[in-house]
């Protein structure tokens, strides 16, 4: 069954229109609000500069119909709000088929579909009108003329949000997880629903007093990433690493999004977090899959190592199809388990180190595997393990290198660790 802190997360914001700045944006967070009180709202007025992007304005759709010669209603912003393309002009006039042409967009795989256009919110130099319809519809309709009524609203005085969410550790490093709070359903909403249950369970939870501090940001993909680390510079620079979550609910394949470099620490901690839950997945790099906040984190200037996990691909992206109904019970739970078990592997972590120059007296206190008897662990943990602890190298190094479950090499080597044999250094610098 479907977590029910989810289920009731995706249907209360879900009705919401939400595209970068708009007034759906602004109900969310007040919805994100009552599970997460502590949610802080950044907020950044239109035209304000962030480098070279700029705050675009608030943008509400008002009303849009598509009607034939005789005034019969072929569409309207009834059928789906996606019918328009958001920051579309307004626009009322009678338009031939042709014209009508060069302002229209189908979605690419589904023909009874809305597609969700939003070019003109990310180019300002596209100053135009345009609609999407279902391609069946499309090509349904006569070679006629159409009346086309788009009725839009712009506010330049509502600011663009950014949520962010901390839960305090004992050190400022900061491990931060993202997901977009604007489009549809499970793109990407799916996401953050998960991400509010866990930070909201971890908040409750008295016995979580973690070694690292963690951050959720809940976001306007990309553009409201850009404003918010342009601003946090000092928060950003002491993120160890960056979590994006994206199509979690639906889709083909679990899909590993690998960091820009491929083989960080954080990379490791994905990989043995979805050999233990996911069990069935495919990695790729950071240019795979769905592109989101990673594009801004690792970007040369920053270099924030950042890993994603998504559904990929879902053949609803970008379309009125996206909707709560389509949503797996089993995909979102997996991605809670997979986000809480990165925690625990991140939280559990340490560097071996040994305490004493010669090697402990294994057999004296019940930790060796004879040679003749376990051949298969010998091997692991009498030659491999012991003789890669090194001070270097942590337990999710030497699980990655010899392919060991995590919670096995953690509960033989705290054996060590309890006897004084090895200590534990912090992973802190390792990120």
């Amino acid at each position: 069954m479907m977590n029910l802190g989810i289920k009731k997360i995706v249907e209360e914001i879900f009705p919401f229109r939400r595209m970068i700045n708009s007034i759906g944006m602004d109900k969310a967070f007040e919805v994100v609000k009552t599970y997460l009180p502590d949610l802080i709202v950044h907020e950044y007025q239109p035209n304000e500069a962030a480098d070279d992007w700029e705050v675009p304005c608030g943008w509400e759709l008002i009303k849009a119909e598509i009607r034939d010669i005789n005034g019969k209603l072929i569409a309207s912003d009834r059928d789906s709000h996606l019918i328009v393309a958001a920051y579309s002009e307004p626009v009322s006039g009678i338009f031939s088929k042709e014209e009508i042409s060069k302002h229209v967009r189908c979605h690419p795989i589904l023909k009874d579909a809305y597609f969700m256009e939003h070019r003109n919110a990310y180019n300002y130099s596209l100053v135009d009108w345009g609609i999407t319809l279902p391609q069946q519809l499309w090509d349904s309709m006569p070679d006629e003329s159409y009346s086309v009524v788009i009725e839009v609203e712009k506010d330049f005085n509502r600011s663009m949000k950014v949520g962010e969410y901390t839960i305090i550790g004992q050190t400022d490093h900061i491990i931060s997880f993202t997901a977009h709070i604007d489009e549809l359903c499970n793109d990407n909403l799916s996401s953050c629903a998960v991400l509010i249950e866990m930070f909201k369970s971890l908040s409750k939870n008295k016995n979580f007093k973690p070694y690292y501090t963690y951050q959720l940001l809940l976001i306007p993909e990309v553009i409201g990433t850009f404003f918010y680390v342009r601003n946090n510079m000092d928060v950003v620079r002491r993120t160890k690493s960056m979590i994006n979550l994206e199509t979690v609910g639906r889709g083909e394949d679990w899909l590993i999004k690998q960091s820009l470099r491929g083989d960080n620490y954080i990379d490791k901690l994905m990989i043995i977090a979805s050999e233990h839950i996911l069990k069935n997945y495919k990695v790729t790099n950071m240019f795979g899959g769905y592109g989101n906040e990673e594009r801004v984190y690792e970007y040369p200037t920053i270099k924030i190592p950042s890993v994603a996990i998504q559904r990929f691909p879902f053949d609803e992206y970008h379309s009125s199809h996206d909707t709560p109904d389509k949503l797996s019970d089993e995909y979102l739970n997996q991605a809670l388990d997979f986000v809480n078990y990165l925690i625990q592997l991140i939280e559990q972590d340490f560097i071996p180190e040994y305490t004493h120059i010669l090697p402990p007296w294994l057999t004296k206190h019940g930790l060796y595997f004879d040679s003749k008897d376990e051949p298969e662990l010998f091997e692991l943990f009498m030659n491999q393990v012991q003789f890669n602890i090194d001070g270097n190298n942590s337990l999710v190094d030497l699980c990655f290198k010899y392919k060991i479950p995590f919670q096995t090499l953690h509960k033989y080597l705290s054996q060590f660790v309890d006897k004084k044999f090895i200590q534990k250094k912090s992973t802190y610098e390792i990120w």
